[in-house]
């Protein structure tokens, strides 16, 4: 990811592993961990609220991390838009449709692919080919877990985007994805060989190093960060009508729409 020394950055959909560079946060699923690997980090400024319905003034952030998140929505294209409209620049990320095949998730709702700059989008029919089958294999068997790394570009889609985003959501049962055609094949052969290396080495000492001193280090980075950055009270909006909000004791309140939300333990919950 291009960050910039003195760029305002978001995260989107930043669960139990927030990225250290993030300034602020924003998760759909405070208390729900059902689809993440653990309890919600609230280590500096976060927000509960949908990603297709931002809480965020137009083009307030440098720059947004949407990581894993576009594959989940009902509506890609209203998340799509909400990006572009808070930030100037990002990164996308998401499961390849080969991660996708291989391990399935039934609360995905759209399979994405990455064709010459473009995201390719259509909807998940939620039949997994092999069940738990791969899940257990990467938490389990080394040698999977190894190929895991060393050919992990085959298994993601990242994208990094400035002022436009480029995607096009496909008819259902439509894949961009053809294994017959060898234009395909020597494209994903060679951005995969040319990723593997590097990413190798990378993962593995991301799996080498224990979770909790990971945290401790992200946190000790957030904190030692001596930029300007803006607070909450000076970047929220009404997520529905993009109104000014005003903060009251027991929550927020927006004068255009009349919609109130609460702080709950010091979050403000957009989806209440």
């Amino acid at each position: 990811m291009n960050i910039r020394p003195d760029d305002f950055v978001l995260e989107i959909g930043s669960g139990h592993n927030p990225k250290a560079r993030s300034d602020v946060l924003c998760d759909k699923f405070i208390t729900d961990d059902e689809q993440r690997g653990g309890g919600i980090v609230a280590d500096r400024p976060i927000v509960e609220a949908d990603g297709q319905f931002l809480p965020f003034a137009d083009r307030v952030f440098d720059y947004v991390i949407c990581s894993h998140v576009l594959e989940h929505v009902e509506d890609p294209a209203q998340l799509i838009a909400e990006l572009k409209r808070v930030a100037r620049r990002g990164y996308i990320e998401t499961p390849s449709e080969i991660g996708e095949r291989i391990y399935g998730w039934h609360y995905h709702n759209w399979v994405v692919n990455l064709v010459d700059g473009c995201l390719m989008l259509r909807r998940n029919e939620k039949k997994s080919q092999f069940g738990q089958l791969f899940h257990r294999m990467a938490a389990t068997d080394k040698h999977w877990k190894r190929f895991h790394r060393t050919h992990h570009n085959l298994f993601l889609v990242q994208y990094e985007w400035e002022d436009e985003i480029g995607y096009e959501i496909l008819p259902d049962q439509e894949s961009a994805l053809d294994l017959e055609c060898a234009d395909t094949l020597e494209r994903l052969i060679v951005s995969d060989h040319n990723s593997s290396g590097q990413s190798e080495w990378r993962l593995f000492l991301k799996s080498a190093v224990p979770r909790s001193i990971v945290s401790q280090v992200k946190a000790l980075l957030v904190r030692s960060k001596h930029r300007r950055t803006k607070t909450l009270q000076e970047i929220l909006v009404c997520p529905q009508c993009k109104g000014e909000i005003a903060w009251e004791e027991q929550g927020l309140h927006c004068g255009v729409c009349e919609r109130h939300y609460p702080i709950v333990d010091g979050i403000p919950r957009f989806n209440f």
